[in-house]
């Protein structure tokens, strides 16, 4: 699978770092490149932009610092949103406030692509060995569908409900 990761902080690389060592070819961007250019030394692509991380991936991984951070990176200037999205699907992983990903979940959708908000419990030993615990909000049938990705990077996926309800649960 083509997983793009936005956002390779140390929770964000040690997913990506996951991903790699799972098979899946990754895609990363970060604010910061130099940031990201340890994960291209392990084989993931870097990509110049949060749009053309879009572009190369069928699911984007987002785990970014507060609600600026997510309006900048999924709204601003080249930002995720302004890639052609239809049928994609947008993971959250941010620990945000719930009415941050009700709010991003209306943009996501008015754009033709999905959003699950899966903030995660654990630090990043636990993010290398698939041992995070997920806690999932949105659709059923979104949750369904990315539930084996969300079981590789998590010992437990709890799905609490809609959009919204992720975040309360963490």
């Amino acid at each position: 699978m083509n997983i793009g990761i936005a956002g390779t902080g140390r929770m964000g690389a040690a997913i990506a770092q996951r991903l790699l060592a799972l098979g899946h070819r990754v895609t990363v961007w970060n604010r910061t490149r130099e940031k990201a250019a340890p994960l291209a030394q392990q084989g993931a692509v870097i990509a110049a932009t949060p749009a053309q991380l879009v572009d190369a991936c069928e699911v984007i991984i987002t785990i970014l610092t507060d609600a600026k951070a997510i309006e900048e990176i999924y709204s601003g200037n080249a930002g995720l949103l302004c890639a052609n999205v239809t049928g994609k699907t947008f993971i959250e992983m941010s620990t945000v406030r719930p009415q941050t990903e009700r709010a991003l979940d209306a943009k996501v959708r008015a754009r033709g692509a999905s959003l699950i908000e899966c903030p995660v419990g654990g630090t990043v030993g636990p993010a290398r060995d698939g041992k995070l615990l997920g806690l999932a909000g949105g659709g059923h049938e979104d949750v369904e569908r990315v539930r084996p990705l969300l079981e590789s990077l998590c010992r437990r996926v709890r799905h609490l409900g809609p959009i919204g309800a992720g975040a309360p649960g963490k």
